[in-house]
């Protein structure tokens, strides 16, 4: 059994953790705190395997905040409460970071790896924010403190968040999709949960990239989609010149969302030899055709 304090409460990735360990190891404890208005500050930690962090400005609502919030909230934020947690003597502090701390992803056509030797180069104030935080947050590791930090890529599952549920509404309904080759890397929510219990149950530190066992390519995604829930779809080319013009303007950032390239070396992800990943991608897409099913 494992004592875990969850830092953000009503957040889509708490909710899904939360909800995974009470489903598959049910002789754990889950407890969640309010990180706003300093709610916080008020929790005990004593006697708690770990603290994960959960809060966050999300990247989503990059222009509802101002860049002061953004490095309160993201940045600042989970080094206060990291401090707090050490001072309590929990030996673990689990940080939800991202893969945007490596800037955008490619142009369509074009393809973007990260590697061992890829230095973070954050351009947004999202990026910034995060790894202020990560910074911050490897300056308190010490024989009795442990950070790890997770920095996934898109997560996805049957009722994922952002620009996902728009992909899958295609899926489901449009008779006609471009076809255009990129790759990314993402990590189905089941996967990540694991992987943080296998971090919290080893108290291991350090920093993750989670994703799944194979790349993952948008119109073929869509196209897997489309045939688990009897959508008979034709995919075609003859789109790809115009998404490539268009994807270059701000008002049409989510084709250059969908249809670029970001990926993570394999190499980097072979967390615990892999045994988080306990949902294949063929598994995930028979999870998301179920839910959607028409």
């Amino acid at each position: 059994m494992k004592k875990v304090m969850l830092v953000g409460v009503g957040g889509y990735i708490g909710g899904k953790f939360t909800e995974y360990i009470n489903t598959h190891y049910p002789a754990w404890q889950i407890d969640a705190v309010d990180s706003m208005n300093g709610i916080w500050k008020g929790a005990d930690f004593h006697g708690y395997d770990a603290v994960y962090n959960v809060s966050g400005l999300a990247h989503a609502n990059a222009r509802q905040g101002s860049e002061e919030l953004y490095y309160a909230v993201n940045g600042q934020l989970p080094i206060d409460v990291a401090k707090k947690a050490k001072e309590e003597g929990v030996p673990l502090f689990v940080q939800m970071s991202s893969q945007i701390v490596y800037g955008d992803m490619s142009g369509l056509g074009e393809e973007k790896m990260i590697t061992a030797e890829t230095i973070p180069s954050e351009t947004t104030v999202y990026g910034k924010s995060k790894m202020m935080a990560e910074r911050g947050l490897q300056e308190l590791v010490d024989d009795t403190f442990q950070v790890a930090i997770m920095r996934p890529p898109l997560i996805y599952s049957e009722f994922a968040r952002d620009n996902f549920p728009r992909l899958v509404n295609f899926a489901k309904k449009m008779p006609i999709f471009p076809k255009l080759e990129n790759k990314q890397s993402m990590v189905y929510v089941d996967n990540l949960c694991e992987l943080i219990k296998l971090i919290i149950e080893n108290n291991k530190g350090g920093i993750y990239y989670p994703q799944q066992e194979c790349y993952i390519e948008t119109s073929k995604m869509v196209a897997d989609i489309a045939k688990a829930v009897g959508n008979k779809m034709w995919q075609t080319r003859i789109f790809n010149p115009a998404l490539r013009f268009f994807s270059k303007f701000e008002k049409f950032s989510f084709i250059h969302k969908a249809f670029g390239s970001i990926a993570y070396d394999m190499g980097l992800s072979n967390h615990f030899d892999g045994k988080y990943r306990v949902v294949s991608y063929e598994e995930s897409i028979r999870r998301i055709a179920k839910a959607h099913m028409v």
